[in-house]
């Protein structure tokens, strides 16, 4: 990977933010590796000296390993901090590292620290719910203590006190519950996971197209219609069918304006490799 510095910082943040604190120990895959798009993954390392990140994009991610860090400085009796387990599947050791764990009446509460923008936090949470339930798994699995609870915290980078939208953090710093999953349910998603990617290294390495990544691994946006009327800044309504939103359209007087869907994470190449992504490129191609 080619690090640039295009805003020209100063040579101790560079070399702060571009320090690589993180470990997987020894383990093949991590928990967020196996849940992963299996395509990004083998792409990522197939042009891996190719691939170009600018300093200035690691700020955001770095900002969370440094409190990370602060966190698990910090003692205290009856939690344990920052506890990589390791297991094995099939001869694959997998790993995931849980941020914190609590001694409960009737076993151990997880909770993962997030550092997210408010409507990481509005959004739909299903990857929270993946990932903390894989460690649910792996602490009943290795330490055979039942998880009772499951809890995201939340730290709201962007908060305002002022926002009034449905939904919106009610404070700075927000506990969120997550739902369990039984044994069964999690073991077979971490089997399943392991398959895929097993099988996209096998497909690499003998030159075979790899599994495409699917619509909720490429961050679709569905195409919209809002209804507008001249004069008006915000739509009066959005609809996801064109006929319903004609309908409104007539009866106000204004007019459909289309907001087109799109593959998020491919249109701001934040898997890092949508150039070389023959998928991508190829719904370019037909559309260009």
């Amino acid at each position: 990977m080619k690090i640039t510095n295009k805003q020209n910082l100063p040579a101790p943040v560079v070399a702060l933010l571009t320090r690589n604190f993180y470990t997987k120990g020894k383990s093949q895959y991590s928990v967020t590796e196996l849940m992963s798009p299996p395509k990004i993954r083998r792409l990522r390392e197939q042009f891996d000296d190719q691939i170009e990140v600018d300093v200035t994009s690691m700020l955001a991610s770095q900002f969370g390993t440094f409190m990370h860090g602060k966190l698990e400085a910090k003692e205290i009796a009856g939690f344990i901090n920052e506890e990589r387990l390791f297991t094995e599947v099939n001869g694959m050791t997998i790993s995931g590292q849980i941020d914190l764990q609590e001694e409960l009446d009737g076993g151990i509460g997880i909770t993962d620290y997030k550092f997210v923008k408010a409507w990481s936090v509005m959004m739909n949470k299903s990857d929270w719910e993946t990932q903390l339930n894989v460690y649910k798994w792996l602490v009943e699995t290795v330490k055979h203590k039942k998880v009772v609870r499951l809890q995201v915290c939340a730290f709201i980078k962007d908060y305002s006190k002022f926002e009034t939208k449905e939904g919106y953090p009610e404070a700075e710093a927000v506990m969120i519950d997550i739902p369990m999953w039984d044994s069964v349910k999690a073991e077979t998603y971490v089997r399943s996971r392991l398959e895929m990617h097993q099988n996209a290294k096998m497909a690499h390495d003998f030159g075979e197209e790899l599994q495409p990544c699917t619509d909720e691994e490429r961050w679709a946006k569905e195409t919209t219609y809002a209804v507008k009327r001249e004069g008006r800044k915000t739509a009066i309504r959005v609809f996801k069918t064109i006929e319903e939103a004609t309908e409104l359209a007539e009866k106000e007087k204004g007019y459909v304006e289309t907001r087109a869907g799109e593959y998020t994470r491919c249109t701001g190449n934040y898997c890092g490799v949508a150039e070389w992504c023959e998928q991508y490129q190829g719904e370019l191609n037909e559309s260009a």
